[in-house]
């Protein structure tokens, strides 16, 4: 069994997808700007809050993309679990993972701030020991050095860790840091780009994870 679990946030932990594009499309309609569907707000997402307004203003002036920023996270923090949701079968395999003396972690470039809000809501946040927001944007993954932290903070070893996501930028993390990866075919960017980035371990449903644990312990 691995000792440290991390997970991203969107799309791994919880389908964030809806509330994401809400407080989107709530900006872009304050700049009298058109509206984006669901699927091409979270083709934005992924690499902090700033990068994803430049992506939908496509602009990188960036005293105007400070001021969409502000005007996301004002709408953002008290909408994030409007529609948000913990996927089936994550909070039993958790409590399963921590009832057996893992030590579980979130590692998101999703503000440390909006993280815990989104947790605390949807009843799962007692489950994490850590939970890390990139703090600056340098640190943002796919650059490995917090994970790496989280890896010397619980005192375990690279070989004993796994990086769970379902995103590009976890499988690079976990790759940059030397831990193992684990794709989850059911978040945002599907199986088949999963595949091409080729990570460690395929996760088809939350409740599989319990699985591996057990092939791996």
């Amino acid at each position: 069994m691995f000792d440290l679990y991390v997970f991203d946030l969107d799309g791994t932990l919880v389908d964030t997808r809806h509330d994401i594009a809400e407080a989107v499309n709530h900006v872009l309609r304050l700049h009298a700007r058109p509206v984006a569907d669901v699927a091409t707000v979270i083709s934005w997402v992924g690499d902090g809050l700033d990068d994803m307004m430049v992506r939908a203003f496509k602009t990188d002036e960036g005293e105007f993309v400070g001021e969409l920023v502000d005007e996301f996270r004002s709408y953002y923090v008290d909408h994030c679990t409007d529609f948000s949701y913990v996927y089936g079968g994550c909070s039993e395999t958790l409590m399963s993972l921590q009832e057996r003396g893992a030590h579980l972690s979130v590692l998101t470039n999703k503000p440390q701030d909006l993280s815990l809000e989104i947790l605390g809501r949807l009843g799962i946040l007692q489950y994490f020991d850590h939970v890390v927001g990139p703090g600056d944007a340098d640190l943002r993954k796919p650059n490995p050095s917090n994970l790496l932290s989280l890896v010397r903070d619980i005192g375990t070893s690279k070989e004993r860790t796994i990086m769970i996501g379902d995103s590009r930028n976890d499988i690079l993390v976990a790759r940059n840091a030397g831990v193992a990866s684990c794709g989850c075919t059911f978040g945002y960017i599907g199986r088949d780009a999963l595949l091409e980035l080729k990570p460690t371990y395929l996760l088809e449903t939350w409740p599989g994870l319990l699985l591996l644990a057990d092939s791996a312990s």
